[in-house]
């Protein structure tokens, strides 16, 4: 490398923690363009000037300088003044995905309560209910992510990689939802558990390995593309003990219904545990939060 902008933009790349093919993938062009930039070899289009400053936390001028400015690079010493990315406010469509979200679940619970008082065979019913929970979950969850790609200002190619993340991440939470489905609709109708507890494994066995691999690369998507956060100000230690509490609550939860399914048949009333454990995962959050926030 023997010029400064190239230099520059090596120094920046590397600070960043980003490889030549991921910067190329976020600014829409090959890792052979970056490396040419670096070299000194060939330099970016002026339209490709703003979107890598960007990415750098520097200003165009700086990048086009090969050095940042002292009043920046005096910020950063002292502690840093770059402004965290957070998430924009929800647009209309957002808006209207959330509302129905909620509705969708009120729904459920008005279906549930009155299938329930009515004497409706519960192998009908539940499996109606779980369904809308399933679609009520899928958007909250697909609108929240989509959320985060709109608002970290993605080009084309990496937002057409992040939505494709968000809904194989979103469908696989559903799937995991919906395997309680045939273990209902079996043990109502009083299908032996040799024939229902294998068809419930093989759905897990499915679902499972789904969740986990797209989990994991929407993680390292939301680290590559450094995708704005919740924009409430809970510290990260705050957010991992959230995170525990309410998974602990969940799994016990799960554990509890199959428990009381296999070994009592009570499949019918201890679905309710899904809901408490619901109203105590929220419960928990506000207990952490608010402890925080005391001190």
């Amino acid at each position: 490398m023997v010029n400064k902008f190239g230099e520059f933009l090596y120094r920046l790349r590397k600070e960043k923690g980003l490889s030549q093919v991921q910067l190329a993938e976020m600014l829409g062009v090959t890792y052979r363009a970056v490396s040419k930039w670096e070299t000194g070899e060939a330099y970016p289009e002026t339209s490709q000037l703003a979107p890598l400053a960007d990415i750098f936390g520097v200003t165009v001028d700086e990048l086009l300088r090969g050095e940042k400015n002292a009043s920046s690079a005096l910020g950063q010493e002292g502690g840093g003044m770059e402004k965290a990315k957070t998430l924009k406010p929800m647009n209309k469509k957002e808006t209207v995905g959330i509302a129905a979200a909620v509705g969708v679940i009120l729904l459920a619970a008005l279906f549930l309560v009155t299938c329930a008082i009515n004497g409706v065979n519960y192998g009908i019913y539940l499996p109606v209910t779980i369904t809308f929970v399933a679609a009520a979950v899928f958007i909250l969850v697909y609108t929240s992510m989509l959320r985060e790609i709109r608002s970290a200002e993605l080009n084309k190619a990496a937002s057409q990689k992040g939505k494709k993340l968000a809904l194989v991440l979103s469908l696989g939470i559903v799937a995991i939802i919906l395997t309680v489905i045939p273990l209902v609709v079996m043990t109502a109708r009083h299908i032996s558990y040799k024939i229902y507890l294998p068809v419930f494994l093989a759905t897990l066995i499915i679902a499972v390995p789904i969740i986990i691999m797209s989990g994991t690369m929407w993680g390292n998507f939301q680290k590559e593309y450094s995708l704005p956060q919740d924009e409430e100000a809970v510290s990260k230690n705050v957010k991992n003990l959230e995170d525990v509490v309410t998974s602990v609550i969940m799994l016990s939860a799960t554990a509890l219904f199959l428990l009381l399914g296999f070994l009592k048949g009570l499949w019918h009333p201890s679905w309710v545990v899904f809901p408490i454990g619901g109203i105590a995962c929220g419960i928990s959050s506000v207990i952490i939060r608010g402890l925080r926030n005391k001190e």
